[in-house]
């Protein structure tokens, strides 16, 4: 049995190292990152510092990329609006074509809300020219590679959201206000559907991506009730290192959020690191967007110079780790994948099954 131990020891802790010494940020899955002692000598809050630090050199080395404007707004709000981002053909023969993509189709349910999304790899996006048209817009690919801080293109999905679907209610994480991670990371959306109180606009926090004395407080105060276990572990998710914040706290730090209610064809770029949440929907409702995310290495100094080819790897890369993340929540009942198209009729909102 010590032997047994101590090969399984052997085998975890070069992942946790890693974990460690990446974007690891499990509270509960990484004995290191959620070691007690640790935090309450300041191991989270050195990790978050350092990662901020690295991004705003990054980030600088390739302020070229865009505007004084973009700049400002990104590095000032923590957000890019962009409207009529696209010209009004292009959008239109590219809002047509989503609405009847028909390929693999990740779903799952949160709250009351069916989430529907297909990843667009490089062979995907061959079977669509509307959507190539769109990747290869070059003030788009400018706008990620400088937001992301890496220098390369984001992942690229449709996802289409079925707002009060007929569905068995579960735990909804994207209505709690909350951070992603403890880094700053890009999340990027062009609404197909434009976005109301009716079927729920995106919320976020201005300013709230900054590190300020009263927010590395707040963080340290956040690490050491994540590293609770069991009955004293906080139910608000603080655990998976995605912290959740109440308005008091962001009273505290002299924060207020914004209901960013936008007509469709507009192009919205986040931190998300600020604070941010999915607004409530009022009715039975569609809100279809091109959704990207680019997330690396927050420790790396660098940025990759060859952002086409590094790109395509870590799409690849990405690609292979959904069929392996695919298995197990299919397995759980968490998720269920199949061929066909979106759900856009709001009175035949629910699942379909396996």
């Amino acid at each position: 049995m010590q032997i047994r131990k101590v090969m399984d020891l052997a085998w975890k802790l070069p992942k946790w190292i890693f974990e460690f010494l990446s974007w690891g940020k499990s509270f509960k899955n990484n004995p290191i990152i959620g070691n007690y002692w640790l935090n309450r000598c300041g191991l989270h809050v050195a990790r978050v510092i350092l990662a901020h630090f690295l991004f705003r050199l990054r980030i600088l080395l390739l302020s070229p990329l865009v505007s004084k404007e973009d700049r400002k707004d990104f590095l000032e709000n923590g957000f890019i609006l962009k409207k009529d981002f696209l010209p009004e053909e292009q959008f239109s023969k590219l809002s047509i074509a989503l609405k009847n993509y028909k390929g693999v189709i990740r779903e799952i349910v949160e709250g009351t809300t069916l989430t529907q999304r297909a990843f667009m790899d490089y062979s995907s996006r061959q079977q669509a020219p509307e959507f190539c048209q769109l990747v290869r817009n070059s003030y788009l690919d400018r706008l990620m590679r400088y937001s992301s801080s890496k220098n390369r293109p984001p992942f690229f999905f449709i996802e289409n959201l079925c707002n009060h679907a007929n569905v068995a209610p579960r735990p909804d994480p994207q209505r709690d206000m909350h951070a992603d991670t403890f880094h700053p990371c890009v999340k990027a959306w062009l609404y197909i559907d434009g976005t109301d109180d009716q079927n729920g606009p995106y919320i976020y926090v201005p300013g709230s991506h900054r590190l300020s004395w009263r927010r590395l407080k707040w963080e340290y105060r956040q690490s050491l009730k994540a590293c609770q276990k069991g009955v004293l572990r906080d139910k608000g998710r603080y655990w998976d290192g995605s912290f959740r914040v109440n308005d008091t706290a962001l009273a505290e730090m002299g924060l207020s959020a914004e209901k960013l209610c936008v007509p469709a064809n507009t192009l919205l770029i986040a931190n998300v690191y600020g604070f941010h949440r999915r607004g409530e929907a009022s009715a039975k409702s569609n809100r279809m967007t091109i959704w990207m995310q680019a997330r690396d290495n927050p420790f790396n100094p660098l940025f990759t110079p060859c952002p086409k080819y590094t790109g395509r790897l870590f799409e690849w890369g990405w690609g292979k780790a959904l069929q392996r993340l695919d298995k197990r929540k299919i397995a759980s009942g968490e998720q269920n994948n199949y061929l066909g198209r979106f759900t856009r009729n709001t009175d035949r909102l629910q699942s379909h099954k396996k």
